[in-house]
């Protein structure tokens, strides 16, 4: 964990767009060298050059992560990683059977896979040096049942277990991990692009909550809920009684507002 980020190098994934741009603006501000990574060259030039106007040493790297050949090239292009923070994500907000097999891959290579990988990747650096942190943007997705976005929920409840498994294994090496998990964002991000209204029971937080997310993982914190209201009581009660949480999410409006995502008819 890092008290202090100038100077601190910092891989980004998912910079071009929603949250990855307050997130790396936010990090320029607090004086990090940024490392840049996303798929559209020109969306990233434009974060980059923000992020220039804002004082930071930034390096863009376009590349897909959904792929392996690109995995492999970043890692080699990188350099040395103090900080990597996983947060390009996808979703197919859809039934089960209307999902395509790109669909699926997409969504296991991206949010579940390149994760793993650029961990597995960084993390024999960050232990010879005895520092470093890997932040996992993941979801209140990975928490809880989310209808109409089945193969999402699963890479992100993978991600979650991922995060707190090899945060428990680097105790001891200097090298810290945490994970993110954010409910419906506003202004920024997949939700928003969607165009829909969060249930009343949950309402919209802003994309500052996140990078505040981001902030407290990076200084210590092991998992941050993002979210409104107390929740964990909620989650909770999940576990005790697990055949509660389908009547849970449609007493507050969550089935049905996901299945407005995935059939926009509806």
């Amino acid at each position: 964990m890092f008290k202090q980020l100038r100077g601190k190098r910092v891989l980004l994934t998912g910079a071009s767009r929603g949250i990855g741009v307050h997130i790396a603006e936010r990090l320029a501000r607090e004086g990090v060298e940024l490392v840049l990574v996303a798929r559209d060259e020109q969306k990233l030039g434009a974060v980059a050059e923000s992020c220039r106007n804002l004082g930071a040493k930034v390096e863009v790297l376009a590349a897909d992560v959904s792929r392996a050949e690109d995995r492999a090239r970043l890692l080699n292009e990188a350099g040395e990683i103090d900080i990597l923070i996983n947060n390009a994500g996808v979703e197919s907000s859809r039934s089960l059977v209307e999902q395509t097999e790109s669909d699926v891959r997409a969504q296991l290579e991206i949010n579940l896979v390149a994760p793993i990988e650029l961990s597995r990747g960084l993390v024999p650096g960050m232990i010879a040096r005895g520092r470093g942190v890997i932040v996992n943007v993941s979801s209140m997705s990975g928490k809880s049942a989310t209808p109409f976005n089945s193969i999402y929920a699963a890479t992100k409840h993978g991600l979650n277990g991922f995060s707190s498994s090899l945060g428990v294994e680097l105790h001891g090496t200097g090298v810290h991990v945490g994970v993110v998990c954010p409910s419906f964002v506003s202004e920024a991000g997949m939700w928003a692009d969607g165009g829909l209204k969060a249930p009343a029971a949950l309402p919209e937080v802003p994309p500052e909550a996140v990078v505040n997310g981001v902030l407290k993982v990076i200084r210590g914190s092991v998992e941050v809920l993002v979210t409104p209201g107390p929740i964990r009581p909620l989650l909770a009660l999940r576990q005790l009684v697990p055949s509660l949480e389908g009547p849970m999410l449609r007493a507050m409006g969550v089935s049905k507002v996901f299945s407005k995502r995935g059939d926009p008819k509806s």
